[in-house]
């Protein structure tokens, strides 16, 4: 568990604009800017949960805002994508594994010592636990609509920016989404006009 540290925010009174909570905490808008164009926080530093994971996001979140406010724009959050449910995943790609089990201290053992009660995963183990994700309603990258069409409508963007599919080459088969193992792929009705 990550304990959250207390806030020495002492040093920024003198900066105009800035608003505090009466635990010391900085006041800050959607977009992580604090009451003073340009001065963003996060973590520890405004009012929310004190853990590594919410630091972590908040860092994520204020750098995309920080680089939307450089380039003199505002950033739009892309739109979340719909839950793939069971439903619409087809596992054929995925084997059946046994989960990788995390060391435990015996309970005998546990007051002589500082040692993690439990152990965690090793490298080795980690990453086999994460290929275990089913990677429900994210594209992966896995060729199998590429490899799929029949019309070959589907072209390779290069690593990491997934694929286009050529709406004159496509017949409508349903192939690719019927062969894509994580439901990123959905057929919507053509608009009637």
């Amino acid at each position: 568990m990550a304990l959250g540290q207390e806030v020495d925010t002492g040093f920024l009174k003198s900066i105009p604009d800035l608003e505090f909570e009466p635990d010391g905490t900085l006041r800050v808008g959607p977009n992580m800017m604090t009451g003073h164009a340009g001065l963003f926080a996060g973590g520890d530093m405004v009012p929310a949960e004190r853990t590594v994971t919410v630091a972590t996001g908040h860092g994520k979140k204020a750098a995309r805002h920080i680089d939307a406010w450089l380039r003199g724009t505002t950033l739009r959050a892309a739109p979340k994508h719909e839950l793939a449910t069971y439903d619409r995943l087809n596992p054929w790609l995925y084997t059946e594994t046994i989960q990788r089990r995390q060391s435990v201290l015996e309970p005998e053992g546990r007051g002589t010592t500082f040692e993690e009660v439990v152990g965690g995963l090793d490298p080795e183990a980690a990453r086999y636990e994460a290929r275990r994700c089913l990677s429900c309603g994210n594209c992966f990258e896995c060729d199998a609509c590429y490899g799929a069409c029949p019309e070959n409508a589907i072209r390779k963007l290069g690593v990491g920016k997934r694929y286009e599919i050529d709406f004159n080459l496509c017949t409508g088969c349903r192939v690719c989404v019927e062969q894509c193992p994580c439901g990123a792929m959905r057929m919507i009705p053509e608009p009637v006009s």
